[in-house]
């Protein structure tokens, strides 16, 4: 024989999954169904991203807020009743509150981003060549400048650490981190910034940032090491090589003379780069030739492994080093007498 909280509990059991029946017979034949779906920004289509690790409280409370659904309450309730509250897929969404909670759910289940959309940035390009990449894949209007948009108009509390620091009054080179985005076609650059700012925090912040303060360096120095280790070699082990070189010549007060500079320094890009005598005199603060010390900023976006390396130096006695145009391979001189006939056998 039951007891008396048995019985209610049944009864409560009961209620409650011809309740969720109901509402998913509700659901399936109104498909489009939003609750108080007119209350909401109708028929605005907007990008919607969801970060790898975001839970499904999150999601729903992120959606509220970009007014893609009116109830988390249902989104979660829906979301729960199908079994996905642990299936739904990080990216980046073209979503509007049109579509209704069901249907939102769903896309984000099946990770339905649109795969036209999806780009590679490498490591080592410039904002002007992100730039280009961008209008030419039709994701930002021909007219946007890129360059336009500096440090002080994304120093937010979430980006505090990123851009501790950091000039400024510089532009973003160096933090619009390399890796495969989802971008939506005629986004607003802001947008695109953002995200390249999200996943520059999700990937080195909360890699290398522990290991910055430890060693007591400056954040905004190690980024703009990290950009020239990631133009002048290959290699995991030659970049801490030449990072411990460069470390050392600026301790000693000796010109980096980095030729990945003065290609930054004729046009911020590396495309059509002509090392010609003249370029080595070219009068720019990121001529490091001619002037002593770190260029003012990054001179590319680096990736995770030159902010590594440039964390990370390989101790060693050369103090020069060139490439070997035909094969890449670093050579390292011990003397400046030694690094002239090596410039004379190899370039």
């Amino acid at each position: 024989m039951f007891s008396f909280n048995q019985r209610i509990f049944k009864i409560i059991f009961w209620i409650l999954i011809i309740w969720l029946s109901l509402l998913f017979f509700f659901l399936s034949v109104y498909p489009h169904f939003t609750y108080s779906r007119t209350l909401l920004v109708q028929n605005q289509t907007i990008n919607f991203e969801i970060i790898k690790g975001e839970n499904l409280e999150i999601i729903s409370r992120h959606l509220k807020e970009a007014n893609l659904i009116k109830s988390p309450f249902l989104f979660k309730l829906y979301v729960i009743y199908r079994g996905w509250p642990f299936d739904l897929k990080s990216g980046y969404y073209r979503l509007s509150a049109d579509l209704g909670f069901k249907k939102i759910a769903e896309i984000i289940h099946q990770g339905l981003v649109d795969p036209n959309q999806a780009m590679v940035i490498k490591e080592g390009l410039t904002i002007k060549e992100i730039e280009d990449k961008l209008k030419a894949n039709k994701i930002i209007a021909s007219d946007v400048n890129l360059s336009q948009f500096y440090i002080r108009d994304f120093k937010n509390d979430k980006n505090q650490e990123i851009f501790f620091q950091a000039p400024p009054d510089n532009v973003l080179e160096g933090y619009l981190f390399p890796d495969t985005y989802y971008f939506c076609a005629q986004s607003q650059p802001s947008e695109i910034i953002n995200q390249f700012l999200i996943n520059f925090n999700n990937k080195i912040v909360k890699t290398c940032l522990p290991e910055i303060k430890k060693q007591n360096k400056n954040f905004y120095e190690v980024l703009i090491m990290a950009s020239i280790l990631e133009k002048e070699v290959q290699t995991e082990i030659d970049k801490r090589m030449v990072a411990d070189i460069l470390w050392r010549r600026l301790k000693e007060g000796i010109p980096l003379q980095v030729d990945a500079s003065i290609c930054y320094a004729q046009n911020q890009s590396f495309d059509d780069c002509q090392l010609i005598a003249k370029a080595f005199k070219i009068d720019s603060p990121y001529n490091t030739y001619l002037y002593k010390g770190l260029p003012p900023a990054p001179i590319c976006n680096p990736g995770l492994e030159s902010i590594k390396a440039a964390l990370n130096p390989l101790p060693n006695q050369s103090w020069y080093y060139l490439t070997d145009r035909k094969t890449g391979k670093t050579i390292y001189s011990k003397t400046y007498e030694e690094h002239l006939k090596m410039r004379q056998k190899y370039l």
